[in-house]
């Protein structure tokens, strides 16, 4: 009974100290600027933020084939899949942003992250499967580097209830946030064939420089919305959160508005949990050290979007002509394909997004804060995640409502189908994915 009476004790004088502690300001999770509050009698507070982060995703992407059944020796009736290649992208990126508060416990917010860099390879390790399919793209490539703005950032964030005004309360923050796509959009930037790719600064086909960009924005307007809740315990200070965000693409793509079925990039939700350490802290003098231990899970919902995929389909000319590339699209007879009409030219606007299979994100982080000063805040952090296995092309032939039930005939065509990549038997998935990133930033308190 003696080591347990111990260790009840250890924990009991844990609990006494973490209760008798002063509640002092919300924790990092939580925490919002303030302006025109008599209870502290400052008049106005603003935040000045920058930092740096590194974030670099790699994976695995495998192909499925039509395998033959050793019983029957003329058939093809099942799926398998082979490791087709693995893919790289990191980006480096300069965060600027900026806090003001509004009225008490409201403040607006400002974020312009600036992608330094941006690279993006994929590297052969099967090939193409030589028995089920032909080969559509370089299987090896490295995309131009991009740099630029995809976004910029603005919100509203409220302290609904606020600890360290009133102790009895937890923190609880609402947050409202509209990211504007403001950079070039993406666009696959090599030229090639199903050989060979030329990127930025290569020497093409045609014996000419190669010249193009790639642009750098996603084109997509998002808005998010979400709930920040964390409870103050002495030195100890719980939280969780959960946020959504709802995307639309900025201006029209013919691959999205000519019977596409999905024309919308994924959903996306993310619940946070963890627990922040405050080990040292002098509320008068607002310093204070801060060690957060968290994790959770981001949702992604089936939708059109980039992928890894997204430089090497973008570039092959197999699937830009609609008559030699999908020449199998009007076997029902009413698709048009005359050209200058909305399928035709919908086929040939081909920009390489497809449509991907919805999937989990789980991740683990560590940050550590440290406010020497009234002034100043300086904040280093690390982030690691695992992507749930996905396929990354497999746009349906027919929208929801348009195949013919007597015929069983596609009565409209999806023009962003391609079968030889989004039929059972062709499609592409990803696999293995491991995420990080790492940041450091700095913030004047003014």
């Amino acid at each position: 009974m003696k080591p347990f009476v111990k260790i009840s004790s250890f924990f009991t004088v844990v609990l006494i100290m973490a209760g008798v502690c002063t509640t002092a300001s919300a924790g990092e999770f939580t925490d919002v600027i303030d302006a025109f509050d008599k209870d502290n009698g400052d008049p106005f507070d603003a935040n000045i933020r920058i930092g740096y982060e590194r974030s670099q995703e790699t994976g695995d992407i495998t192909r499925e084939t039509l395998s033959r059944n050793p019983a029957f020796a003329n058939s093809w009736d099942y799926y398998s899949k082979y490791k087709f290649g693995t893919y790289k992208h990191s980006q480096n990126i300069l965060n600027l942003g900026v806090d003001l508060g509004l009225f008490r416990d409201i403040s607006f917010r400002f974020d312009v992250p600036i992608i330094l860099s941006d690279d993006r390879s994929l590297t052969r390790v099967g090939g193409w499967d030589p028995n089920t399919s032909t080969q559509l793209f370089a299987p090896s490539l490295r995309s131009p580097q991009r740099s630029g703005v995809d976004y910029l950032a603005a919100g509203l964030w409220w302290a609904i209830l606020d600890q360290s005004r009133t102790k009895e309360h937890p923190t609880l923050t609402a947050f409202v946030e509209g990211r504007f796509a403001v950079g070039k959009k993406l666009t696959a930037a090599c030229v090639g064939d199903a050989i060979l790719n030329y990127c930025n600064g290569d020497t093409g086909p045609d014996g000419t420089e190669v010249s193009e960009d790639g642009g750098i924005s996603n084109n997509v307007n998002q808005l998010r919305l979400g709930l920040h809740f964390s409870r103050r315990y002495g030195f100890l200070e719980p939280y969780m959160g959960i946020d959504g965000m709802l995307g639309f693409y900025k201006g029209d793509d013919l691959t999205m508005s000519v019977g596409s079925l999905n024309d919308m990039p994924p959903l996306v939700g993310t619940f946070d949990f963890g627990m922040e350490l405050i080990p040292w802290e002098v509320p008068e003098h607002e310093r204070k050290l801060v060690i957060v231990l968290g994790g959770g899970a981001t949702y992604h919902s089936e939708g059109r979007t980039y992928t890894p995929l997204f430089d090497a389909l973008g570039t092959a000319v197999y699937f830009k002509d609609p008559v030699a590339g999908n020449a199998d699209i009007n076997d029902d007879g009413t698709t048009d394909l005359t050209p200058g009409s909305d399928e035709a030219e919908a086929l040939a606007a081909w920009s390489g997004m497809t449509d991907i299979e919805n999937y989990a994100e789980f991740f683990g982080k560590i940050n550590i804060a440290i406010q020497p000063a009234k002034y100043v805040k300086f904040n280093l952090g690390f982030r690691a995640g695992h992507k749930s296995e996905h396929f990354i092309t497999k746009t349906d032939q027919c929208p929801a409502g348009s195949v013919d039930s007597s015929t069983g005939l596609c009565s409209n065509y999806n023009p962003g189908h391609r079968p030889e990549i989004d039929e059972p038997g062709t499609r592409f998935r990803v696999e293995k994915t491991f995420v990080w990133s790492l940041f450091l930033d700095a913030t004047a308190q003014f």
